[in-house]
């Protein structure tokens, strides 16, 4: 296989990209999750609707407890996810808008700061997981750290680069949902 060169890839910071990432790791990172709480829903719904039709004072049971329940702790999980997305939005104020960049290299990842010359190196034996998105490519590395790389910042050349770079360092962890 040739050796992949450098791929330097210049966005703007926005905040629908944080946004993104953090729906995506909540609610989408595992396959299973949506169809889960969608079945939970509606069966709860069903539940609801089913007791309402034959009376709410002859059915009350645990069963509709527990649909009650799974509903408001379903309402639960979409606030606390966007609680938490526009917490991080509003504490990364002062990057909003700014022009970064990311170079990904066969030996490294680079991750230039908010202070010119200011950058963080990643290594390739950090990373744990990588997906390939129909807009974005999400990398997660061991330490605290998540790339979001909107696609619409490259052209075909550098995602076709990107997402073999990313299947050599990643190989089963690499996953492709495009």
């Amino acid at each position: 296989m040739a050796e992949i060169e450098k791929i330097t890839i210049r966005k703007t910071v926005a905040p629908e990209d944080y946004r993104y990432a953090i729906y995506f790791n909540v609610l989408f990172r595992n396959r299973w999750m949506p169809v889960v709480l969608v079945a939970l829903v509606v069966l709860s719904l069903l539940e609801i609707l089913y007791c309402a039709l034959t009376g709410f004072a002859n059915n009350f049971n645990y069963t509709l407890l527990t649909a009650i329940l799974i509903l408001l702790f379903t309402g639960f999980i979409f606030y606390k996810t966007e609680t938490t997305a526009r917490k991080l939005i509003r504490n990364s104020y002062e990057v909003m808008g700014q022009n970064r960049t990311v170079i990904f290299s066969e030996e490294n990842v680079i991750v230039e700061g908010q202070q010119q010359g200011d950058f963080a190196v990643l290594d390739w034996d950090t990373l744990s997981k990588a997906y390939e998105l129909k807009k974005y490519f999400i990398v997660y590395f061991t330490a605290p750290k998540t790339i979001t790389v909107p696609k619409e910042a490259m052209d075909y050349d550098e995602m076709r680069q990107l997402t073999k770079l990313l299947q050599k360092k990643c190989g089963k962890n690499f996953i492709n949902r495009a």
